[in-house]
């Protein structure tokens, strides 16, 4: 029998690949629906807005119907909607089913990362968190040429369908998998009052939040910036930017090594470290060779410390560890929003190097604040009483 993570695993690397993959292909769906590169647009927009707002609801009815259950639901529909994008005939048929199949998809990664804080010992959890990690630098790099290629031998419409009924292979499978009955704590689950008082758990979700700010933030400008630096094409641009989705999956596979050698706490302090002097670096004028090695370094940074968060975030509640997880990552979104407006106004105004010091300097500090901030508490057992699971 195949192992639950493994579907998962296949299914979140299709819904990584799935947030990206139209970018090549909007002219072709804006020719098609006779629709302007604009309106286009909205359906990306609509797709993130309802990923996003989707956290705070799976995390909670997940803790109730249990991770296996939900995933394994809204994979289904992420794949039906995306099926049913293939034959919309306007726009807004369009852009309505997009919002449903990133509402959908928005309970896959996640609920994912809380499947791994369910049943992976915390010794060995930054170690599948890694592979995870790996998981989504391997669709960051193929999103893009996966649609633009089908797209440019076949269509666009053709893509989708092939993608949709791909989707629905995995999440298929998942009804084949034994569902455990979720955890239940004594005397009802902690809400999201009793989370927001937790002083663990709001720095996990500060730190989260301000590298969303810092780094992403940044991340939104760095291609402009370098073409603007360097005088390069865009061809040039994505092969730079992709270094550093080598960098992650060169840290993602070496982790279980890593952390061998380097505690958990040295992990999230180099891993700051490391995005934060990237970030620094980008800002003389020095030779792109030098831009494209700090690129590579500040992916391998963002796995460090970024896997350590999750890791820390996995384990904030053991009694709702799903609706703990879904601030977690509203948390990230929150700050990737507000880093890209405001790194977009000094961008504007010509200070992109300001842009880069503050997000360097910032990194470190957060890689430095995780490092002598507590690790994560011991959770409560379960134990089985009857057919349900009870924590005690």
């Amino acid at each position: 029998m195949i192992h639950p993570l493994a579907l998962m695993f296949f299914l979140a690397f299709l819904v990584f690949v799935d947030v990206r993959i139209l970018v090549p292909v909007l002219p072709s769906i804006s020719q098609s629906l006779d629709a302007s590169a604009g309106t286009v647009g909205l359906s990306l927009t609509a797709y993130s807005f309802a990923y996003g707002i989707g956290q705070l609801f799976y995390g909670p009815l997940s803790d109730r119907l249990g991770r296996i259950a939900v995933i394994r639901a809204a994979g289904v529909g992420f794949g039906l909607c995306t099926i049913l994008s293939a034959f919309s005939v306007t726009m807004w048929q369009f852009i309505l089913v997009r919002l449903l199949a990133g509402a959908l998809a928005g309970a896959v990664i996640p609920l994912t990362l809380v499947f791994i804080g369910d049943t992976v010992a915390y010794e060995r959890r930054q170690s599948v968190l890694g592979l995870f990690a790996v998981v989504n630098s391997s669709a960051m790099a193929l999103s893009a040429s996966i649609g633009g290629t089908v797209a440019f031998f076949v269509s666009w419409r053709l893509m989708l369908l092939g993608y949709g009924v791909l989707a629905l292979l995995p999440a298929g499978l998942m009804w084949r998998v034994e569902t455990p009955a979720p955890c239940l704590p004594e005397g009802g689950a902690e809400r999201f009052t009793d989370l927001l008082r937790n002083r663990y758990a709001l720095f996990v979700y500060a730190a989260v939040f301000f590298q969303g700010v810092l780094l992403w933030g940044a991340m939104t400008y760095i291609g402009a910036f370098a073409v603007q630096r360097y005088r390069i094409d865009q061809f040039e641009v994505g092969l730079l930017i992709a270094l550093f989705g080598c960098g992650t999956l060169t840290g993602g596979l070496l982790m279980g090594r890593i952390r061998r050698h380097i505690s958990e706490k040295s992990l999230a302090l180099w891993g700051g470290v490391m995005m934060g002097v990237s970030l620094l670096v980008f800002i003389p004028n020095w030779p792109a060779a030098v831009f494209a090695a700090g690129m590579l370094v500040l992916g391998l940074g963002y796995v460090c410390l970024h896997t350590t968060l999750q890791l820390r975030g996995t384990q904030i509640s053991s009694t709702a560890r799903g609706k703990a997880f879904s601030l977690f990552t509203f948390s990230l979104f929150s700050g990737i929003s507000i880093g890209s407006a405001v790194f977009g106004w000094l961008v504007d105004g010509g200070r992109s190097e300001a842009m880069l010091a503050i997000a360097g300097a910032g990194m470190a500090c957060v890689g430095l604040a995780t490092a002598i901030a507590p690790q994560g508490r011991a959770v409560r057992e379960p134990k089985v009483v009857g057919d349900v699971c009870i924590l005690q």
